[in-house]
């Protein structure tokens, strides 16, 4: 019984140190997603757009009026977000 009680006592630090390891990698990667979404996604103008894709702008207003490529207004100004060009041009 000594000898378990001896064994144990030599593996603790081992499974301490292992543990304190397993915890802040989660720690860290839990940190770095909270930052991935705090982050704002990028806003493209309606002329970045147009370079982007490499059309005009009465194409790029036409395939915003068919939902195609979805757009956000701020005041006047259109705006097409990172994620909906990429949706656009993969699909």
């Amino acid at each position: 019984m000594e000898e378990i009680s001896v064994l144990l006592a030599g593996m603790m630090p081992v499974v301490e140190n292992w543990l304190r390891t397993a915890v802040r990698e989660e720690v860290a990667n839990a940190l770095e997603a909270d930052r991935q979404q705090a982050k704002p996604e990028k806003m493209y103008s309606r002329e970045e757009v147009c370079e982007l894709l490499h059309i005009s702008k009465p194409t790029l207003w036409v395939k915003t009026k068919n939902g195609e490529i979805p757009a956000t207004h701020a005041g006047r100004r259109v705006l097409y977000s990172e994620s909906a060009i990429k949706k656009y041009m993969e699909g």
